[in-house]
């Protein structure tokens, strides 16, 4: 009798765990069997979850439209402030500081507080500083104002990143892809607001005004690209012309202010969207069984040694694309003036095109990563690189125009769905995506967007501007090997440890047994 009872058990929990298995198999074959819209009104959870999703996609618009129109009005802002270009790049230089600071903060405090009402603060404060960008004739204000630009840029890249893929989980493989897209989207078309309320400077040319605004509406999914990109040309212009002497001529724009008060009202539209939201959501409300599953983090299962082994393999992937993406960028006109004699409008153009491409890439990444798991992705993406900067060294050794827009176009494509897809391979194998996993994340970016245009930059000057294709090669050479590398690390922890998602649904079912006996 008692050897009977503990196996009587054993079956009911057995039996309890399959028909608990076959009870989410239903729901899941369910979600998927109903429309979109059918789910909205009739499913409250995930209701509160696209409405939750269009506010975190409007943040990032609204990050978008208030940095977008720093790299065009540069010369302004130095004429408001009155200073020359070395008291100008300091303004970047703050940029960086704040970004870096907030991503690591905003980590900590994203557990701490309600997301919405966190972001809603932010997006008050963003407003703020925007409109008051363009009034700010004191040095010392400037760099304040760009000091908390950059910290509300970096808190809302690490929050929206991370809140995403908290809310969809398993699922939210197109919604990171969407985050994305909306962001390169709003870069690239925020600034085209700004050249509205423009007035052309006297003394610098057409075509080297028509560059920069290029140039500088080119960012895809850093936040640091703007500011490389506006740095260098900068210092390019520095080297070749005598700035002083434009700098003392400039007459600032009169209705400038105009563009940064729209992205100001875009932002404060995005706080009473996120204020709406905490009110009629997240304070009153009650978290459901379903809601939980899908939306709470467990902790990791992995030990420590496997968890760092994970997190450097997924920041290094990214750190590498977007040192890759912002130099790139920053250096594509300057190679094609140097090496094939091209003006500097039809390096600018093909600089814009590429980005513009990849704007379409992440579009259609939203529906790619459905069919298509990310490890995947990101595993063909990074091959496609190498190739296409294996395509530049070609290009390069026979001097082939045609070769220039093939690789540009081609990298534009390749980038797209990388960094996204990070996040959620992240999040499926190796740890929950928190705002610590994302902090760390932007840091390592960041670090890599300031540092690589530095290194090449002294590499172009000092030895041959054949290292823009040598730098790109290792670096495309690396990356492959670090994916390689996480793409073993991914079959080990599967094999010994199942995935995040399994880990999930096993404690759910586990605590349901529990409850139930």
């Amino acid at each position: 009798m008692s050897g009977t009872a503990p196996k009587s058990r054993n079956n009911t929990a057995v039996n309890s765990n399959e028909a608990i298995t076959e009870e989410n198999r239903n729901e899941e074959n369910a979600e998927l069997s109903t429309g979109i819209f059918d789910q909205i009104r009739h499913d409250a959870v995930y209701r509160k979850n696209i409405i939750n999703t269009i506010c975190l996609y409007s943040s990032f618009v609204a990050m978008s439209f208030a940095k977008g129109p720093v790299g065009p009005s540069f010369l302004d802002l130095q004429a408001i402030s009155g200073v020359g270009l070395e008291g100008g790049s300091s303004f970047f230089t703050t940029l960086y500081i704040g970004y870096m600071l907030s991503a690591i903060v905003s980590g900590y405090l994203f557990d701490k507080f309600k997301r919405s009402l966190l972001l809603s603060v932010v997006k008050f404060i963003l407003a703020c500083t925007t409109i008051a960008i363009p009034w700010c004739s004191l040095y010392w204000l400037m760099i304040m104002a760009f000091f908390f630009l950059g910290a509300m840029v970096g808190a809302t890249d690490a929050i929206a990143n991370v809140e995403v893929q908290r809310i969809w989980g398993k699922n939210g493989k197109p919604f990171m892809q969407g985050l994305q897209f909306m962001y390169s989207f709003g870069i690239s078309v925020a600034p085209l607001v700004a050249i509205v309320f423009m007035n052309t400077p006297p003394n610098v040319e057409m075509e080297n005004a028509l560059e920069q605004l290029n140039e500088t509406t080119l960012e895809s999914n850093s936040f640091i690209r703007n500011e490389t990109v506006s740095l260098q040309n900068r210092s390019s212009q520095a080297r070749n012309d005598s700035l002083s002497s434009e700098e003392t001529t400039f007459v600032r724009s009169p209705d400038l202010y105009k563009a940064f008060i729209i992205g100001g009202a875009v932002s404060l539209f995005v706080c009473a969207m996120q204020l709406t939201f905490y009110f009629v959501f997240d304070r009153r409300h009650k978290t459901t069984q379903r809601e939980t599953l899908t939306t709470t983090p467990a902790k990791s299962r992995l030990p420590l040694s496997l968890q760092v082994q994970a997190i450097l393999h997924m920041a290094g992937i990214q750190a590498l694309l977007t040192g890759i993406d912002d130099t790139w960028i920053a250096f594509l006109t300057v190679f094609c003036v140097k090496m094939f004699d091209w003006t500097k409008a039809q390096g600018a153009l093909l600089t814009s095109v590429s980005s513009f491409v990849a704007v379409a890439g992440r579009f259609i990444a939203i529906f790619l990563v459905q069919l298509i798991s990310p490890i995947k992705l990101v595993g063909f993406h990074s091959i496609l690189t190498l190739a296409v900067f294996i395509g530049l060294y070609i290009s390069v050794l026979h001097n082939s125009s045609m070769g220039m827009w093939i690789v540009s176009l081609g990298f534009g494509y390749a980038k797209a769905p990388i960094l996204a897809c990070v996040f959620s391979w992240t999040d499926e194998v190796f740890l929950p995506v928190t705002g610590r996993i994302a902090s760390i994340f932007l840091v390592f970016c960041t670090a890599s967007s300031a540092s690589n245009p530095l290194i090449l930059g002294v590499l172009m000057d000092n030895y041959s501007n054949m290292w823009f294709c040598y730098l790109f090669l290792a670096e495309s050479i690396l990356l492959v090997l670090v994916v390689g590398s996480a793409l073993l690390l991914t079959r080990r922890v599967k094999a010994t440890y199942g995935t995040n998602y399994e880990s999930r649904r096993a404690e759910t079912r586990v605590t349901q047994v529990l409850l139930e006996t």
